[in-house]
């Protein structure tokens, strides 16, 4: 399992791509999600599941 911080961000959801072109989908993403335009950047991503950073300490 990969863990992935800002991962609705540019840098982030490049990475995100990266590992699914190496086939690799077991990632936690952890950024603000809150934001709508930013839907755009994880979409069509494969990933195990989003986590809002407000949560992902606890």
């Amino acid at each position: 399992m990969i863990v992935i911080t800002g991962s609705a961000g540019f840098i982030g959801s490049c990475l995100v791509s990266k590992f699914n072109s190496e086939g690799i989908s077991d990632l936690i993403l952890v950024d603000d999600f809150s934001k709508s335009e930013k839907a755009k950047n994880f979409e069509n991503k494969k990933f195990k599941q989003k986590i809002e950073r407000n949560l992902f300490i606890e």
